[in-house]
């Protein structure tokens, strides 16, 4: 029991560490390739009749240089146009796109006559002929439904409204790429015609060229407007401060005072500048001042003081009472609080804080001691400047007057100028008429259609096809609810697959087929039967299992046959006896073509003897046979009851291996009463048949009452099948001919 639980632990490790299995994937695409094959010649058909029954697309393309730079352009025009010239494609891709291009290639190209003649002759060839009739046959389906339709002509659209319905469409059509790496911007349109394709092309080209012009043109009227009106303004300005300046002079009777005003004017500037540099002293002092002032006292905010930081003494404690407070920390995790050394370092620890506190002291006072000198500096400095302004004032109290004036009038003269000269420029650009934009190749008629693409849809066809084909075989794998594999079993049922027993046809079998070992020792079905015996020796190399109980889920998975076939296989390395169980519906002596009426019944009921019960069907000594025997009316007494448990224990010491066929799991509880009496339970379970749940409740009914589950094994498994699901599961070439299938229930019983 403890050798088979390490084998089950065994087992759910190698699950766990499974890697990926692509074999498995390729084996699943295999057994759906009809699936597949069908699936993807659906694809085709329908890729085809689209290929077939599309429109013809026709591409008309052009390629336009677009400089971002204006021709003629000033200099500060230009800086600025290379700063933003990662904008300037993005937004000619609108201004292609815009309504007004649209709307002007509507215009140009006269679309909206040539959209109102088409709806014309197509409403003349929709009132003659079929379309007639199909119209009569629809307005009488409508009102037969109680359904009517509008009376009279549907109300005509105005030219505004086609025009912008085509406008529209001209700019959902219009494809616009480039710029990013060139200053080529490339433009195409798809149309069903292509003449219109390429008029709309060259079109949309000519309206981009000429938009560009009428904008670039009505910028420069307007900056010219602008800048005529200012300098006008300018010029009156310019003219008042003049002869403001002319009145004053005559009025102060001013003389030439340049000397005098350039050494009172450099001692104004200097003051100025130390006066600067005070406050900027004052400044910086009067910040740390307030940020000490701000901090408790024994702040270590401190410690971050620009003046502390610099200061190597205090910077040096800082480091300093950091080491000490790792070191106490340090201590504090091996001794004690009163340990000496723990003592010594907080003592050293304060010591080194009380010298930090009085450096920082120190340099608190250094910067209040600062602070107020910086005051007093600039006071001082305010004063003098205050004198010299006096000192000035009183020698030339009239030239401030005087250089504001002059200023004034140097001023706008320059503004002036300036706006003179930005007119000039605006004026010669107004009547230059290059532009930056220019058609490179025009649109030519294309010569065949880009659309319906057929290579492109049929090999997108057979893509889809494949792809949707593996899908739905993936699909349909998953939702298997059977067993195919012994690692199916081992995955659901985490007890290990003992190994597989092939179907048999009543053609390939000998005399019985329940006991194809006996007859047949090195067929593949009798090479799989010795696997499987191999697998349950091995089960407990220490103390293999004597009786071992072969069950099912469910009837019909071939148990029978495996416990007959067992038995025969156990006879082969000792004496074994094939014990019937399945007292509801027993079918060894059928089956074995057994005569004898005396089974187990008759042995527990005390009517007969062991030798009474036990036959020999074959010429084979080592097997042998207790059928049931007379069918009892109450089963499950006879088999929980001390007589069988004691007949059991009886034969063990007669028979070196006992197989017991047993009743299905499910349906009745007879099995796992006999599951807790034998020392394993093997558990037969149908190739493509039993279901995953079902198999699982089993499984779980037995182990709830601590029965042995050595493993399971697949029954009844059908070689080609099997050959989708891997090359190591099934070969029958090394032993002989492979055995086909069966179609009948001759192995399954």
């Amino acid at each position: 029991m403890t050798s088979n639980q390490g084998l089950n632990s065994t087992l759910t490790e190698d699950n766990q560490q499974e890697t990926l299995d692509l074999g498995q994937y390729w084996r699943t695409i295999k057994r759906a390739k009809w699936l597949i094959a069908v699936v993807t010649l659906v694809c085709v058909l329908i890729g085809g009749y689209i290929a077939v029954t599309s429109t013809p697309i026709y591409q008309a393309s052009s390629k336009i240089l677009a400089d971002p730079q204006q021709p003629n352009a000033a200099r500060e025009e230009q800086y600025i146009a290379s700063a933003l010239v990662f904008l300037f494609y993005e937004t000619q891709y609108e201004i292609l796109q815009s309504r007004a291009i649209a709307e002007t290639v509507v215009d140009k190209l006269g679309l909206v006559e040539k959209y109102k003649q088409d709806q014309a002759k197509n409403k003349a060839q929709k009132d003659s002929g079929l379309s007639a009739t199909f119209s009569e046959i629809k307005q009488e389906i409508a009102a037969l439904f109680g359904k009517s339709e509008p009376a009279g002509p549907v109300k005509a659209r105005s030219d505004n409204d086609i025009k912008i319905m085509l406008a529209a469409g001209i700019q959902g059509g219009l494809k616009v790429s480039g710029g990013k790496q060139s200053q080529i911007i490339n433009i195409s349109y798809q149309s069903p015609d292509p003449q219109l394709a390429t008029d709309i092309i060259n079109a949309v080209g000519e309206a981009y060229i000429q938009f560009g012009l009428e904008s670039r043109l009505g910028d420069v009227k307007n900056t010219e407007t602008w800048l005529s009106e200012q300098s006008a303004e300018l010029k009156a300005q310019l003219t008042a401060s003049e002869q403001k300046l002319r009145d004053f002079r005559l009025q102060q009777g001013i003389v030439d005072t340049s000397l005098q005003e350039r050494d009172s004017n450099s001692r104004l500037q200097s003051l100025n500048n130390q006066l600067i540099s005070a406050q900027t002293e004052l400044s910086t002092a009067e910040e740390l001042y307030s940020q000490v002032n701000s901090l408790q006292p024994n702040s270590k905010a401190f410690y971050s003081l620009g003046p502390v930081l610099q200061n190597s003494t205090a910077s040096g404690l800082v480091k300093e009472e950091a080491r000490l407070l790792s070191k106490v920390d340090e201590l504090f995790e091996r001794y004690k609080e009163k340990h000496p050394k723990m003592v010594a370092a907080r003592t050293e620890l304060k010591s080194v804080r009380d010298s930090l506190s009085r450096e920082i002291a120190k340099i608190v006072e250094r910067i209040e001691s600062d602070y107020r000198l910086a005051t007093q500096q600039v006071a001082n400095i305010e004063r003098l400047l205050a004198n010299e302004k006096d000192a000035i004032q009183s020698l030339q109290g009239s030239n401030f007057t005087l250089t504001a004036l002059e200023r004034e009038v140097e001023n706008n003269r320059r503004i002036y100028e300036s706006f003179i000269n930005r007119l000039m420029e605006t004026n010669i650009r107004g009547d230059f008429t290059a532009s930056n934009v220019q058609v490179i190749d025009t649109a030519t008629v294309p010569a065949g259609p880009i659309k319906p693409n057929v290579k492109l849809i049929i090999a997108l066809s057979v893509f889809m096809g494949v792809f949707f084909g593996v899908v739905l075989a993936f699909l349909k794998e998953a939702l298997h609810n059977t067993y195919r594999t012994p690692d199916a079993l081992e995955e659901n049922l985490n007890i290990p697959a003992l190994g597989i027993t092939m179907a048999l046809k009543k053609k390939d079998t000998h005399t019985i087929p329940e006991m194809e070992y006996s007859q047949d020792t090195r067929s593949v079905f009798a090479e799989s039967i010795n696997s499987i015996r191999t697998g349950l020796q091995f089960s407990n190399i220490d103390n293999p299992p004597k009786t071992i109980l072969v069950t099912s889920a469910t009837g019909s998975e071939g148990k029978s046959t495996l416990a007959m076939n067992l038995a025969a296989a156990y006879s082969q390395i000792g004496k074994t006896l094939l014990l019937e169980v399945d007292l509801r519906k027993p079918s060894i002596s059928r089956n074995l073509q057994i005569k004898t009426r005396h089974g187990l019944t008759d042995l527990l009921a005390g009517t007969v003897n062991f030798g009474d019960c036990i036959v020999n069907p074959s010429d084979n000594k080592q097997f042998n046979v207790m059928p049931c025997g007379t069918v009892p009316h109450n089963p499950i007494e006879l088999l929980s009851s001390d007589k069988f448990a004691k007949a059991l224990q009886s034969l063990k010491a007669h028979f070196d291996h006992i197989i017991l066929d047993g009743p299905p799991t499910l349906p009745v509880s007879d099995a796992c009463i006999v599951g807790t009496k034998v020392d394993g339970v093997i558990v037969a379970v149908r190739a493509e048949e039993t279901k995953i749940k079902v198999s699982k409740e089993a499984v779980k009914r037995l182990q709830k009452l601590n029965a042995n589950v050595i493993g399971a094994v697949l029954t009844v498994a059908e070689p080609q099948k099997m050959s989708y699901y891997g090359d190591h599961y099934y070969s029958g070439e090394y032993y002989g001919t492979v055995i086909e299938p069966e179609n009948d229930k001759a192995s399954a019983a």
